[in-house]
């Protein structure tokens, strides 16, 4: 049996964050195949890197996790003015080349100062890899914005695989990533846009590649819970499951449905499932529901009369995919690529740009119109059709044989 490795800069049952779930249910399908094990930080709070899990080895649904400490927490404003040092320096070596004059700018130190304070901050986890990667017939590594991936990958490139997570935000232009992603020996993409954005940037189609994304579930769950007693209430509701964070589209959700609250007078309430980072409105029809488990998350979804998906930076959206599966109506952020994809090539679910757009989705999903059951029938087929963990696991085995010959 090959022995496989996760990288991931998060891992735990109560890990909030749709990357790090991602890697999980991966690393739980293919156990059954490979002697797997996870490589991690002890941190839970990606705002902080703090460790809260004991460092050393403990076990989560039979795999193997193997925690190193962060020696240092994050520094948000470090992270800020350091990528401002990058991006000045950037601009001043295309000048440099401009005038044809020598290039004697060194971003290595500035850009490994930036990824420390980036998180977490792991150097027992890169010693570690560079000691026992033989072990190994694969290494898989998560999220290509974090420490762990950033630099582990670097020392054991000949026997690695890139999911990337990618998406068109400010950290994938910063010079550490020039060439990054030329490393890997392969890279698995969750969607087509992401993998158009990573070769358009750093022009590596010549790697071995696919789109893989996750396979979703299609079971019929047994209803444990009423939405209605969970709440407290029976009128209509629409949900938010994840991060409650502003790079998450926090703050134009808030926007959006207050002011939908104030021109409809409307009774619909917005449910909130999540850790929040970031302030949450006090009213009467918000409700936060904080971090739940996965019962009660999927009796809140299917209650609901829409998902809502601001988010502007998705490399898949795993709870879109759930609630498109659920028969739920999703209304996306149409300025996400990745989330107006699935819209759009699914027909079946609605996009909002602004306040007029999201009122028309918000008033389409409480009306009970007829069409919305083609909408529904359209999505889950989609997903069907899409995201099996059949296709999922056939395109793993794949790559990993590739990379471990």
């Amino acid at each position: 049996m090959k022995k496989i490795a996760f990288i991931v800069q998060r891992y735990g049952l109560d890990v909030n964050g749709g990357a790090e779930y991602h890697c999980r249910i991966l690393a739980e399908k293919l156990s059954s195949i490979y002697e797997v094990e996870i490589l991690t930080s002890c941190a839970k709070d990606y705002f902080t890197w703090a460790n809260e899990y004991p460092e050393g080895i403990t076990t989560i649904n039979g795999i193997k996790v193997r925690r190193f400490n962060t020696p240092q927490q994050r520094n948000k404003r470090k992270v800020h003015r350091l990528v401002r040092r990058l991006q000045s320096r950037s601009l001043s070596q295309k000048l440099l080349r401009l005038f044809g004059l020598p290039d004697r700018t060194d971003f290595e130190q500035i850009s490994y100062e930036w990824s420390k304070q980036q998180g977490p901050f792991t150097p027992g986890l890169i010693s570690y890899l560079e000691t026992n990667q033989h072990q190994y017939d694969a290494l898989i590594f998560f999220t290509y914005l974090y420490f762990p991936t950033l630099y582990g990958l670097k020392s054991v490139a000949d026997r690695s695989i890139l999911i990337p997570t990618a998406h068109d935000e400010e950290s994938i232009y910063l010079p550490a990533y020039t060439s990054f992603f030329k490393l890997p020996k392969a890279i698995l993409y969750n969607s087509l846009s992401e993998k158009k954005l990573v070769n358009r940037l750093f022009n590596n189609q010549e790697i071995y590649s696919d789109i893989v994304g996750v396979g979703i579930e299609n079971i019929i769950h047994e209803r444990k819970f009423d939405s209605a007693e969970l709440l407290k209430s029976d009128l209509p509701y629409l949900i938010y499951i994840g991060r409650i964070d502003p790079d998450k589209g926090g703050e134009i959700l808030f926007q959006h449905f207050l002011k939908y609250k104030e021109v409809t007078h409307s009774p619909v309430k917005l449910v909130l499932v999540g850790t929040p980072f970031m302030d949450i409105p006090a009213h009467q029809d918000i409700i936060s529901m904080g971090f739940v488990d996965d019962d009660v998350k999927q009796a809140l979804l299917e209650g609901a009369k829409a998902l809502i998906m601001p988010s502007f930076y998705e490399s898949l959206s795993l709870v879109t995919l759930e609630g498109m599966l659920a028969g739920v109506n999703v209304i996306a952020n149409r300025d996400c690529e990745v989330l107006k994809d699935h819209i759009e090539n699914s027909h079946g679910g609605f996009t909002f740009n602004d306040f007029k757009s999201f009122k028309f989705a918000v008033d389409k999903v409480l009306s009970n119109d007829a069409d919305l059951h083609i909408l529904q029938q359209n999505a889950r087929k989609y997903v069907n059709d899409n995201y099996s963990w059949a296709t999922v696991i056939r395109k793993m085995t794949s790559a990993i044989d590739f990379v471990s010959a």
